[in-house]
């Protein structure tokens, strides 16, 4: 298989999509030869043999079309790659569809949101598959739709021991609505009024229009709560440097409005850290934790179950979370790890 991968950064520091060249090295082990078309290419050192790159460029609405469509004619047509696989944007998929078709390629998409709008019905009828994480995560009714679950790298999300002091709380993802941090600092002012000195450390920044606005108003909840003493904001974090987030966390909190497995929860999971979550999605994941598995979620928007779910954790011996942390990185093992998802996206590709 010769495989044209599209995705919009390949840059193992991006705090978003650093993933990526992992996801193109363990592709690569399957694949005759790789090559990753991106709008913008970063650090792409040690990419394995056999994986080569093209960046199109951000600059230039018709340019980048244009460029995009000399660099996909060159793929498929004189350099005879065979397989396209569009990662999260469906747009990449539609461009593709035509210079696929003519050269006989079978093109893919992966894709992982609860948005649904024209361009990705299109793409889910255009493509042979559609892959996504879980049945929630891919809200179009499509035949062609494969549930494979996420691709967490277990080499780079390590357990460590739960740091000395007193517990921190983490969230990690964009300052913005759907991933309600509001209802967070609510229960973090909660917890500190039992008692309970407790610090919060929010991880993320913004990228759609709006989010400076919401980060701001964040900002001034956490004022009025007097909590700015408790609470650290450190921004994006590049790729890399995510595990030290973990690594120094106590409970991981999760409030995303998706409905759908968010990976932050399950790298949490592969960090050894419970992490808990109101999304209806995560519990059949926990199905083998028993009654365990209620103990990893709240109900949406309230802070008041928000806080009591992280005082039963937090009141648990500290080998028993430590348990609890290892049986969660078992499950991300069994049934969402890189490599595995690699060789699956490539079987079904090929078959």
């Amino acid at each position: 298989m010769k495989l044209l991968f599209l995705t919009q950064v390949l840059d193992a520091q991006d705090a978003v999509l650093g993933f990526v060249p992992r996801w193109i090295e363990g592709l690569a082990r399957h694949c005759e030869r790789v090559r990753v078309v991106a709008l913008e290419v970063g650090d792409a050192r040690g990419l394995p043999a056999g994986v080569d790159v093209r960046e199109i460029g951000r600059r230039g609405v018709v340019r980048r079309y244009l460029r995009y469509r000399r660099v996909l004619a060159e793929a498929l047509g004189r350099d005879g790659f065979d397989t396209v696989l569009s990662h999260m944007v469906p747009r990449y998929a539609l461009v593709a569809d035509g210079p696929a078709r003519r050269a006989g390629a079978r093109a893919f998409l992966w894709y992982t949101h609860k948005g649904v709008d024209a361009r990705l019905v299109k793409a889910c009828a255009r493509v042979a598959k559609v892959f996504t994480a879980s049945p929630e995560s891919l809200r179009v009714d499509t035949p062609n739709k494969v549930v494979t679950g996420h691709g967490i790298d277990l080499r780079h999300f390590q357990p460590a021991s739960v740091p000395a002091g007193p517990p921190r709380l983490l969230s990690v993802g964009r300052i913005t609505p759907a991933k309600d941090p509001l209802v967070i600092v609510e229960a973090l002012a909660r917890l500190r009024a039992e008692g309970r000195d407790v610090a919060l450390d929010l991880v993320g920044g913004g990228l759609a229009s709006g989010d400076a606005e919401y980060g701001e108003r964040v900002a001034r909840r956490i004022d009025e709560l007097g909590l700015a003493p408790h609470v650290e904001r450190p921004g994006e974090v590049p790729y890399p440097r995510v595990p030290d987030s973990y690594a120094r966390a106590t409970l991981v909190v999760n409030a995303s409005h998706t409905g759908s497995v968010d990976k932050v929860v399950l790298e949490a999971f592969a960090c050894g850290r419970a992490a808990l979550s109101c999304n209806e999605s995560i519990p059949p994941l926990l199905a083998p934790l028993g009654a365990r598995a209620e103990w990893l979620r709240f109900d949406k928007g309230d802070a008041a179950s928000l806080a009591r779910a992280v005082g039963r954790l937090l009141d648990l011996p500290a080998a028993e979370r430590a348990e609890l942390g290892l049986a969660l990185r078992r499950e991300v093992a069994s049934k969402h790890e890189v490599d595995a998802l690699m060789a699956r996206l490539c079987r079904e590709m090929a078959a």
